[in-house]
């Protein structure tokens, strides 16, 4: 879970003890990505995320686009935020996520910081085109970047022309169970089972809350985001059923052992051996 207000403050922390209940009920862990705001607005939460057996990692100090930030901003509210989640919790976080997946080329920059900062991994590229962020090429399996920063990047499947990350927010919620069932056998074949992974936020389990108009995403956008959040929890209930669920800390010996290295300046979606560890 990608851990953020939507709207009103405080909403957030209601939502994602749904989730935590969810993942109690299903003897699931998961990694939650906690920004900034709210380790400082509240501790509690965070803390009870952790004590109750699930990952604590790094969404950044603010909900920007890394491009938007640019990188002395970026790395001084990266180490701000690490080193909060660290104070807090007693150790440094191992993985980042970055807003709206927006490890794009305009924020090639952006893992070399990650790996200043000690981070193990990075959870932060959608290696398709977005109307919001994308990585056009990119490699769609876990890779190293050249600082040896493994990312994770968000799985997508295939619906009509586009490539979309189909397990998370959003589509999640409106992609008819039909095609997500045909999109996970799909992405199963392809990627010869794989690491497959669903991701949301508080706001798509809270079917109570208004209409917040986005400035980022547009009225058509906003509605969108605000319609049909009955069916999140149903929906992952159900992938995680039959399924063992651990968070990505927990995984990463597995990943990293089967990550090839890749470079931003090679052909799109090149792949090359890692170097040995």
């Amino acid at each position: 879970m990608d851990v953020e207000e939507h709207g009103a403050t405080g909403r957030a922390a209601a939502a994602t003890r749904r989730l935590l209940d969810l993942l109690e009920r299903a003897g699931a862990r998961g990694t939650f990505f906690v920004l900034d705001d709210v380790v400082r607005q509240d501790a509690g939460l965070v803390r009870e995320v952790a004590r109750r057996g699930h990952e604590v990692a790094s969404h950044g100090q603010g909900h920007l686009h890394l491009a938007d930030q640019g990188p002395a901003a970026f790395r001084a509210g990266t180490l701000a935020a690490r080193d909060r989640l660290a104070d807090l919790l007693g150790m440094a976080p191992q993985g980042y996520r970055a807003p709206y997946f927006s490890l794009t080329p305009r924020a090639a920059w952006a893992p070399a910081i990650l790996a200043e900062a000690g981070f193990a991994y990075s959870s932060s590229l959608l290696p398709a085109w977005s109307p919001l962020a994308g990585w056009p090429g990119a490699p769609r399996q876990p890779f190293l970047w050249p600082g040896g920063v493994l990312e994770l990047p968000v799985p997508v499947g295939r619906v009509g022309p586009l490539r979309l990350p189909f397990l998370g927010g959003m589509y999640l919620r409106w992609l008819p169970p039909w095609r997500l069932s045909t999109l996970v056998r799909s992405w199963a074949a392809e990627n010869r089972g794989g690491h497959l992974w669903s991701y949301c936020h508080p706001y798509d389990l809270d079917a109570g809350e208004g209409l917040v108009r986005r400035a980022d995403a547009g009225l058509a956008g906003s509605v969108m985001l605000w319609l049909n959040r009955g069916p999140t929890m149903p929906r992952l209930e159900g992938l995680l059923r039959g399924r063992r669920s651990e968070p990505f800390a927990a995984r990463l010996p597995a990943l990293r052992a089967a990550a090839a290295a890749w470079q931003p300046q090679d052909a799109p979606g090149a792949l090359r051996a890692a170097p040995a560890a």
